[in-house]
């Protein structure tokens, strides 16, 4: 039997009646009961751990990376295949977009590749992350792989691609690679999904707002040139709550 069909008879004869449909609806009291039961029953045998072992094959410079943000394993929470995982040592490839575990016990040499067809969504560094599959949408280049989402209401979510582009370097000590993020912009909007990544492109789905979105630009020049992802989040919430009112 699986661990979480045992979860689920455990649960029962307890008498707790727990949803794990949004890693944010849960109470303290019942991450606090998982976190229980996964360490009653060995984290080392539970479902996450396993999969292929992670390796980092890049000799990097200047402290550039392939992962989001370090690298170096945080606490996020993960949805694996139905079930919600708390506290789970986890770090973002996002060169090649692999989400990474340390099984429970392990050195932090040890990464595991989770399989992502099997991952449903993830937190970590305080941001949410959801896996997209391209075959939920007819959008030219779209490919399956974890988004940031933030803005997520039935008509409207903002989606960043998080990924990082390569530069080769050779010396004569030996060849290092240079790693620099960028990002991508995405609107779930009315059940289409479409590219946001210039001011046109948003204009062109909300022409109404076109003054708008013009004075929210030139309003934000600096923090456009600072922080390009701060700023389309709030650009997003903007139009969202713009939005919000008109209805």
């Amino acid at each position: 039997m699986k661990n979480y069909q045992k979860k689920i008879i455990f649960l029962t004869l307890f008498g707790i009646l727990l949803s794990i449909n949004s890693i944010r609806s849960q109470s303290a009291k019942e991450i606090e009961i998982y976190n229980w039961f996964d360490k009653s029953i060995g984290k080392n045998n539970l479902d996450i751990n396993n999969g292929v072992l992670h390796t980092n094959p890049y000799s990097t410079l200047d402290g550039s990376t392939i992962y989001f943000q370090e690298d170096k394993f945080e606490k996020g929470t993960l949805a694996f295949e139905g079930q919600t995982y708390y506290e789970t040592s986890l770090k973002y490839d996002i060169y090649r977009d692999i989400l990474v575990l340390n099984p429970y016990g392990s050195s932090e040499l040890i990464g595991i590749s989770l399989v992502k067809d099997k991952v449903e969504s993830f937190s970590l560094y305080n941001r949410n992350f959801i896996k997209l599959n391209k075959e939920q949408y007819n959008l030219p280049g779209f490919v399956t792989g974890y988004y940031e989402v933030t803005e997520n209401t039935t008509d409207f979510a903002f989606y960043i691609k998080h990924s990082k582009t390569i530069q080769k370097v050779v010396r004569e000590d030996g060849v290092f690679y240079q790693f620099k993020p960028k990002s991508n912009y995405l609107l779930g909007y009315k059940k289409s999904l479409y590219t946001v990544d210039s001011k046109s492109e948003i204009i062109k789905i909300f022409p109404e707002k076109k003054k708008n979105i013009n004075e929210f630009y030139e309003m934000n020049r600096d923090l456009r040139k600072s922080d390009l992802n701060l700023f389309m989040k709030n650009l997003m919430k903007y139009i969202n709550n713009s939005l919000s009112i008109e209805k």
